[in-house]
């Protein structure tokens, strides 16, 4: 003889929640490390373009500086030329 065992909603419904409550912490930790390797992916990325921003502004900076000496020594070159007796 077998014996049947007499089914529970609430013994169900508290399996049911169990389980998906397990299966949901799995996917968001699975979607929290993927969003934490995305976003130190991002940071790397955003570090980079700011080092070589600040490489072009100060390379930028230097050929205004080398330009602006060249102009200078151009300009005294010029007036130590000019006959300046009236």
């Amino acid at each position: 003889m077998t014996s049947y065992r007499k089914f529970s909603f609430k013994d169900n419904n508290a399996a049911w929640k169990a389980r998906r409550q397990a299966s949901n912490e799995r996917f968001y930790s699975a979607q929290y490390t993927a969003a934490n390797i995305y976003n130190v992916g991002n940071l790397k990325a955003a570090g980079q373009v700011q080092l070589t921003m600040q490489q072009m502004t100060a390379r930028f900076q230097q050929e205004l500086s080398a330009k602006a000496e060249e102009r200078a020594s151009k300009l005294d070159e010029l007036y130590g030329g000019l006959d300046k007796t009236v």
